[in-house]
Formats: C-alpha cells, structure tokens, sequence
C-alpha cells in the first residue's frame, strides 16, 4: 500500500485550428485547462508524515505550468505544425 497527495492547478492559453473542418476554430481562441498532479510514495517522510510538501508541490506545478499560462500556443515552437 502507498500514499499520494494530489495538486491542482489551472492555466489559460489561446490557440487556433489549422483547416476548413474546424469552422469557427480556426481563429484565435482561448481555453482553460485544470492539470491534476499525483505525487506517489511507498513510504511517509519521517518526522513529518506526509508524502511531500504541499506547498513545495503546487510552487513546482505552478513553475511547470507557467511555460503556457497567459501564453498563445501557436507562437511557441513546439505547437507549430509543419
């Protein structure tokens, strides 16, 4: 049996669809997406008993997400389609 502490975050980005299928979407659009972490252990932290830091775990989600928060991923590298 193990332990998990859950985190939760929520970023807002604008993208857009590239082809006729998509009709309205193909214009810039923005959306808001919820990104659940699960940290995992089989063991507690001596001492303090918890899995990790609360708050070290939201400061590290808030960290990884903010490469797209308030960003539109069309003009990041990784999202431009060939």
């Amino acid at each position: 049996m193990g332990y998990s502490l859950g985190v939760r975050d929520s970023i807002m980005i604008a993208h857009s669809f590239k082809g006729a299928e998509f009709g309205p979407a193909q214009g810039v659009h923005g959306a808001t997406y919820t990104v659940d972490c699960e940290f995992s252990s089989l063991n507690l932290v001596p001492g303090s008993n918890w899995v990790v830091d609360i708050g070290k775990a939201l400061e590290v989600l808030s960290d990884v997400l903010s490469v797209y928060n308030y960003k539109n991923l069309d003009d990041l590298e990784e999202f431009k389609v060939c």
